[in-house]
């Protein structure tokens, strides 16, 4: 697994009655193994049930291109169908032109590189919505263990630095530590509509930012 340190950030550091309060924190940067798709099939029709049909037909064919392309179907779900009444406005008046069918299946593509050809080849089946794709890593524990690690380090180096120039003592072990819950950092690649074109679509993953906290007291003498 590729790595990348950031270089830690500290937060307010607080010195009271033979304590010394610090908080460390530490990211590192991971490449992910998972991404996770967002793609779908609009269809739109003066008929609900025309509009409805051609959904599902197309949408059906979509399904296929994933499945061909080795996605298991444990990992392709329906995540919105919406039918939207269509309308325009002429002369300040609401006209009715149709319906809009949309169809959005999240897909789970667990290889990475094969991205790219997922998608040109749900848009010939007719997929016509991209829109977003996330990149995650599917077991961040091990990442998140080491950051964590390398988090409290820095906020012990930190409280021996701010003892020594204090001219106290410091116990190396903690009096507490309190780990602090942070959200994993995804790159996300958003878009509404993409379109086939002659070349196959480049899709850039990008790294994870996996972010460790903790606050630690130690006593001092």
């Amino acid at each position: 697994m590729n790595q990348m340190y950031s270089y830690p950030y500290y937060r307010t550091t607080t010195k009271d009655n033979g304590t010394i309060t610090v908080s460390g924190e530490h990211t590192l940067y991971v490449a992910p193994n998972q991404a996770v798709v967002s793609i779908g099939v609009v269809t739109k029709n003066e008929d609900l049930e025309v509009a409805q049909k051609q959904n599902q037909q197309i949408s059906n064919s979509v399904v296929q291109s994933f499945i061909d392309n080795g996605v298991p179907k444990k990992d392709i779900q329906t995540s919105t169908y919406q039918i939207f009444p269509q309308y325009n406005y002429e002369d300040g008046k609401q006209i009715f032109t149709g319906y809009e069918v949309r169809q959005v299946f999240q897909v789970t593509i667990n290889n990475i590189e094969s991205i790219g050809m997922i998608i040109d080849d749900a848009i010939k089946m007719g997929a016509n919505r991209v829109e977003n794709i996330q990149f995650v890593n599917s077991d961040p524990q091990e990442s998140y263990q080491e950051a964590l690690s390398l988090a409290y380090q820095k906020a012990y180096q930190n409280a021996l630095t701010l003892s020594n120039q204090s001219g106290q003592q410091l116990n190396p072990k903690p009096h507490s530590i309190t780990e602090q819950t942070t959200p994993i950092s995804a790159p996300l690649v958003s878009t509404t509509y993409v379109k086939a074109a002659a070349e196959s679509t480049s899709v850039q993953p990008g790294q994870i930012g996996v972010t460790a906290i903790v606050i630690v007291k130690f006593k001092s003498y």
